[in-house]
Formats: C-alpha cells, structure tokens, sequence
C-alpha cells in the first residue's frame, strides 16, 4: 500500500475527491464518539429492559445446577461447563459479550497492525447482528400467556389456572380445592419451559457478538485517535469522546422508557398500570432501533482511510517553516548535509506500510509477557476492575435497584434518575479533560488526585445505604425474622396455594395481599376490583380501632380491593439519590482521563493497541463478568418470594428492602476501597512519567543537528505529516 492509498477516503475502490476533505480528525472523533454514544445506549438499555426480561421468560435470578454455554470463534469451540454455582440471569447474558472481548485481544493485535478503522467497522456490523439477535426471542415467542391474560381481549379467557369453568373465579376464594395442571396444559408448560432456555441462549449468542465490536472499538479506536493526534491535545479529545459516550446512557434511558411504557404487544389493552410489577413493556422495539444505527455506523468508519493525513494549514506552515518544498530534506546549517534524526523502534507506526514488519505469533506472546510485567499498567488496570465491581449494581442491576427502594416502574423509575446522575458523568468528563489538557499536572498530582476522588466515591457508596423509602411489604411476610406465612385465619379455606403473584391493595388500611384470594375476596367487581374481602374487612376494622381515621365521621371504610400494590410516595427519596449519585460522578469521571492516558504512555508505541485489549480482557475476566454474578447473588439472597409454576423457581416478587439496601451498598464500598489502594500504588509508580509527549517532542527538535542515515529523515515527515 502506498503514502497516497494510506491516507484516502472510501470504500470498495470508491473513492471521490470530494470525500477527502471528510478524513479529518474532527470528523472521526465526531464520528467515533457518536459511535460510543450508540455504544453505551444500547448497554444501559440492556439494563432497563432486563427485569422485563427475567419476568417476561420466567428466568430465576439465580440458577442451580448444570449450565453449558457453548460458542465458536472461528476455528475454536469454548465450553464453559459450571455445576453446582449459582447465577443471575444478567450474569449469564453479559458474560457472553465478555467472553468474546477476551478471545477477540488477538483481533485487536492483529488489526493494530492493520487498516484500523475498517476492523472497526467489522466490529459495530457484528454488534448490529447482534441487536437483530436479540430481538429474535419476541419475534419467534411473542408476548406470551402471562402478558395476554392481563389484556381486555383475552383476560375472561386465559387468566388463572385450574379447572374452573370461569377461569378469573380461580382469582378468588374458593372452597374447591385448587391442583396446579401441568399435564393438562403441556403444551403451554412445554413452551414456557423452553422459552426459558431458548431466549437465553440467544441473549447470550447477541452479547457475545456484540463483545467483538466493543472490542474493536475500545481497542483499536482510542489508539488510532492517539496516533492522529497531537500529544497534548489527547486528553482534551478523550474528554469529549468520553464525555459524548457517557451522554448515551440518558438516551438510552430515554429509549428504554419509551418502550416499557408501551405494552410489549402495542395492538393489545392491558388491564393493569405501568406500575403493576406484572406490567411488561415492549422491550424488543429498541434492539430494532439499534440495528439500523449501528449499521449506518459501520458504513461511516470503513470510509475512513488507514491514517489521517495532515490537514492543508499544517502543510502550508510546514512549508513556509522550511522556507522550501515540504518533499526537499532539511540541511544542516554547518554541514549542508541532510539533517538526520535517529529512528527509534517504538516510531514504528509513523512508517509507510511496506516498511512494517507484520506481526505473528512469537511477536504476540512476546508483547503480552512485556505488558503482563509492567507495574504501572497491571496496577492501573486493577484499579479499575475493583471500581468496575464496585459500579456494577448500579450499571447493570439500577432499575431493579430503584424498584425495591423506591417502587418505581420499570421505565418511569431511570427516566429522572438516569439523566441526572450521568450528569454528573459529563461534566466529570469535559472538565477534567479541558483542565489536563491545558494545566497539563505532573504525573504525581494528577494521580494524587484520582485516590482523592476515589475516597470520595467509597463514601459516597456508603451514604446510599442511609437513603430509605418505607414502600412497606406483603401481607403475611415479616421482615424482622424474614418468615412468609401468606395463610391466615381469614383466608384459609380459600385454597389459595396455587395462584399466582397478582398484588392487590386496599387502599383504606394501605395494606398489599398477595392475591385477591389471599385477600379473602369472593366477588370480582371488574377487571380490576374486588370485593366481600374477609382479610381486608378485618384490617379494616383494625384501622377504625386503632383511630387511624383521625376519629373523623367522613371516614368511609371498604371490604374491597384494587389490583396492583399499594403505592407509596419515594420521590423525594428518589431525587436525592440521583443528586448524591451525581456528585459522586463528577468526582469520579474526572479522575478517568489520567488513567487511561497512565494507560497509553506506560508501554512502548508498538504494544498500545494490544495494551488496550489486554486491559479490557482482564476487566472482562475479573471485573465485568463476575460484577453482576456476584452482587446478583447477594441481591437474590434477599428475595422473600419467589415465582413458582409447576415447581420451577423462576423471578423474584419480592425482597427484603432493608437487607438488599445494606448488602448491595456495603459490597459495593468494599470493592472501591481496594481499587483506591491500587491507585496508591500507581500513583507511586509513575513518577516523571512523559503523559503529554513533551518529552518526545523536545527530543524530535533538540535531535535535528544530529546527522545519522536518511531514514531519520523519513521518520520526521512522517510524524510531522500525520500530526
């Protein structure tokens, strides 16, 4: 490939004269950070649809026994067989896009080397695959039984369970005895049962397509910004692109709010609100959205030419500095002989193509083991598994989070939340970046400051844990000693075992029922209403002993029931943790650009590319893919009840809200504290370390009297003609 090929615009031979203007470096941040903005929409959009999911396909948060995940990448086949563990459903889903980030660090090597952009390309056209994958399961399966029976076109039909002739009688108190039938209706249990599994499996296939372009994109973008840049305007660049990439989770919160706010089949009634933890939105419609976006992406970047060339005012001034044509080499003013600049070995990128040894598989192992061995980069890369652990709750887990503590709809509950904590995120982001970049702080206080900030982000974890909002509980579970005993004397011969979580409540007492029948109701009012409740009778009766009515003769109490939970009013509390969270962002965000740019000045020129790719493959192995295994299991070890259908556990109803709380934050805290202590240890290590190239560039023009071989030569040009 020559100079002239290297540096032009297009796509499949085609490429205009007009085009060439676009390759500029402008214009790849602008579309490289609306890339990452799609990026981290369409990942926080996997975290709000994901109770809808687990609800939708009956998929426990934890599961026992045997899970065998099998996938090919190109010409191998992992099997990952684990027994006897235990893990949430977000756990399974994401550990498939981090098992491709892992075994796609060889494309990243090998795609360093090469036209960069188009491997990127490659990567944002599998993540658009993957969103087409994803929506596979509700274009294959539907909205399912669960979601038909709460609509007006099919509730006197399909609701319930039983023999009964009515079947929404099976809602109510019965005196006949109630058998869970899974014989008589195999073929629906039959088709539940592998919804379960099959949909996983396909969850888990998208995400592990989607892996290989986040790794691209990480891997191979940032340093093909770096190497078309100037050194000292790196932080400002990575401020803006983090700072365009953070904006995507609002929108994709947004996004995510739209679509649950729609039921999942938009042509049908439901009979419930958006607030009835049965509601299930139209969770598929995004993965569309995001399908078509990523594809109008991939086509942009493989445009791009393999190195941006310099724009026309650079040149123009490199002339004129000269005083000759750019092509003549520079003499030596005593000498009058070509000014010659030794090459070093890490300039390797600034040469043309042909000159660059390609690399192979002794090269490989020989870069890994230079990276796996540097202090600097190994303890900054802990650091940031350890904060990575320490974020999961809150990045895949915050919209169940804000639905035990604060009752919240699935989309209504990050539509204020999510935008004002990320926030937070942007401005952490910009300002940090404008102020690295124009104080440019030595490397001592630069990192000084990151242990500051993450001291400040482990007490920030630690004050969630003081943010409470009594939602209250079901009737019949006691929070002190953690016992469900849903039968008492009002409703016990109801036969009540057998039916399912349908919350009901009765506003005059504000007391949740598990169920109409746990209620103790005998009449169905409508779709929505129940009344003769024995058990709501007796609390009523309760409050008027208790002078709740304020003794007030216009107080009216009622034996009948509303579906739905009782709803409390947590916006307040709601606020204040989106204002806490935002805090703790700004601080946190600003402390990221100095430790990607540790990252990037720590390993010579030639391992950058690769150094990224292993960064992230270890905060795969020991960060992303644990993260939600782990606090998925302390988040289920607070459940209290369980959905159950023909004696397979599937979601969870109901937690224990104040162990949740305390488990979660604690957890979260404990892993921030070590990440601080490996910023400790990387803030020693650094010492003068050259972060904005001003060392490199001293020595470029301190070097030019130095005469050696022509090929210093060379090397400058090229450096001066790609920055």
């Amino acid at each position: 490939m020559n100079e002239e090929e290297v540096v032009r615009c297009g796509l499949f031979g085609i490429s205009p004269r007009w085009l060439q203007g676009w390759a500029t470096t402008k214009v790849f941040i602008l579309v490289y950070g609306l890339l990452g903005t799609v990026q981290s929409m369409a990942f926080i959009y996997t975290s709000v649809i994901l109770t809808t999911l687990e609800k939708r396909f009956k998929i426990p948060s934890q599961s026992t026994g045997n899970i065998i995940l099998l996938d090919n990448f190109d010409n191998y086949r992992v099997y990952l067989v684990i027994d006897n563990y235990l893990f949430h459903f977000q756990g399974i889903i994401l550990s498939g896009n981090e098992i491709s980030q892992i075994l796609s660090v060889f494309l990243v090597y090998y795609g360093g080397a090469g036209h960069r952009t188009r491997w990127i390309a490659v990567g944002v056209a599998c993540s658009a695959l993957s969103c087409l994958v994803l929506a596979a399961p509700h274009l294959i399966y539907g909205p399912g039984q669960d979601a038909l029976a709460l609509t007006q076109e099919y509730f006197n039909t399909t609701l319930g369970g039983g023999n009964s002739p009515n079947k929404t009688d099976s809602l109510i108190c019965s005196a006949n005895n109630r058998t869970e039938s899974c014989e008589n209706t195999a073929e629906k249990v039959g088709f539940e049962s592998d919804v379960s599994l099959l949909p996983r499996l396909l969850v888990f296939c998208s995400q592990f397509i989607l892996g290989i372009g986040t790794t691209l994109y990480y891997g191979l973008g940032q340093t093909y910004m770096d190497d078309n840049t100037k050194k000292k305007n790196t932080p400002k660049l990575l401020g803006i692109t983090f700072a365009l990439r953070t904006v995507g989770p609002a929108f994709g919160f947004v996004l995510g709010y739209v679509c649950l706010e729609l039921y999942i089949d938009p042509s049908l009634h439901p009979i419930i609100d958006k607030k009835d933890p049965r509601w299930l939105g139209a969770w598929w419609l995004g993965w569309i959205i995001f399908g078509c976006a990523f594809t109008l992406f991939a086509f942009l970047l493989a445009c791009f030419p393999k190195e941006l060339r310099k724009s026309p005012k650079k040149i123009k001034k490199l002339t004129k500095t000269s005083g000759k044509d750019e092509s003549e080499e520079p003499l030596n003013a005593e000498t009058k002989t070509p000014k010659i600049i030794k090459y070093e070995k890490s300039d390797q990128r600034r040469l043309p193509s042909d000159f660059i040894e390609k690399p192979n598989v002794r090269d490989f192992f020989s870069a890994t083991k230079r990276i796996l061995t540097n202090k600097i980069l190994v303890s900054n890369i802990f650091s940031a598994v350890f904060y990575i652990l320490s974020a999961s709750p809150f990045m895949s887990f915050v919209v169940k989070y804000l639905e035990v503590q604060f009752q919240t709809s699935p989309g209504g509950g990050t539509i204020i939340t999510g935008p004002v904590t990320l926030l937070g995120m942007v401005l952490g982001f910009l300002i940090s970046g404008v102020i690295i970049g124009k104080y440019k702080p030595s490397p001592r206080l630069l990192l000084f400051w990151n242990v500051l900030v993450g001291f400040g982000y482990f007490f920030g974890q630690i004050s969630y844990t003081f943010l409470d909002c009594d939602t209250g509980t079901v009737q019949g579970i006691n929070l002190a000693t953690n016992n469900v005993n849903l039968t008492a004397t009002c409703n016990l011969g109801c036969n009540c075992d057998f039916v399912k979580y349908s919350p009901v409540c009765h506003e005059a007492s504000n007391t949740t029922f598990f169920s109409a029948c746990h209620a103790g109701c005998r009449t169905i009012v409508n779709d929505t209403h129940f009344s003769d409740c024995s058990c709501a009778a007796d609390l009523a009766h309760e409050v008027i002993l208790g002078g709740s009515s304020n003794d007030s003769p216009s107080f009216v109490v009622y034996d009948s029931v509303k579906a739905g939970p009782c709803k409390r009013d947590c916006f307040k509390y709601q606020m204040i943790f989106a204002m806490v969270s935002m805090i703790v962002n700004i601080l946190g965000c600003s402390g990221k650009i100095g430790n990607v740019l540790v990252n990037y000045r720590c390993v010579e020129t030639r391992d950058k590319s690769l150094a990224q790719g292993v960064a992230l493959m270890i905060m795969s192995l020991f960060a992303l893919i644990p993260g939600p295994i782990i606090f998925g299991a302390i988040m289920d070890s607070t459940c209290l009840v369980w959905d159950i259908s023909c004696k397979n556990r599937g979601n969870c109803w109901v937690y224990h809200r104040d162990s949740f709380r305390y488990m979660v934050n604690f957890s979260a805290a404990a892993f921030c504290f070590i990440g601080v202590m490996f910023d400790v240890a990387v803030c020693y290590l650094v010492k003068d370390m050259d972060l904005y190239g001003e060392k490199e560039e001293a020595a470029k023009r301190s070097a030019v009297d130095s005469p050696e071989d022509e090929d210093r030569i060379k090397a400058i040009k090229e450096d001066e003609y790609y920055n």
